[in-house]
């Protein structure tokens, strides 16, 4: 069972909540944009350059999983804690089944991928999303929401993790 935000937030030892936000992205015209501006602006100060990188890339490559796969509204959530950060993205999608946690899992996808271009395929252009969000953040999980589900990534904010 991959870990909830409530145990990704103690595991990481983030201390205490200091601010939370929520946006709905659904009426943005650009959300992926107006998000990755969002997400440095929120951690602009608080950690070094490296490190809101990997936050916005994994926001990124959240919320387009959200948007491309899901359907429906899409929100997005910022919580800043003393040590750290989690971003949630909330879709309408009900099946946190579909979604494989497991790194190993992850890999072997990406080494299928390689053997099919090596062999003649391209290579794909998508299906790495969750492996970078593994690679990126300091865990992370997804857990069904009253709307849909959640993937939350956390982050400590003491240095990058690649």
């Amino acid at each position: 069972m991959p870990p909830t935000a409530a145990e990704l937030i103690r595991e990481l030892t983030l201390g205490q909540l200091v601010d939370h936000h929520a946006f709905a992205l659904t009426a943005r015209e650009e959300p992926l944009a107006w998000a990755r501006e969002t997400v440095r602006r929120l951690l602009h100060d608080r950690t070094d350059q490296n490190r809101i990188d990997d936050t916005v890339l994994v926001v990124t490559e959240l919320l387009t999983n959200a948007i491309r796969h899901a359907g429906g509204p899409v929100s997005l959530t910022i919580d800043l804690y003393e040590k750290g950060v989690t971003v949630g993205v909330v879709d309408r999608g009900r099946d946190t089944t579909a979604i494989s946690t497991d790194a190993v899992s992850l890999l072997a996808g990406l080494q299928d991928e390689a053997t099919a271009a090596i062999s003649g395929g391209d290579l794909a252009t998508s299906g790495r999303g969750l492996y970078l969000v593994s690679a990126f953040a300091n865990g992370w999980g997804v857990e069904p929401a009253r709307e849909g589900k959640v993937v939350t990534a956390a982050f400590c904010l003491a240095g990058s993790a690649a």
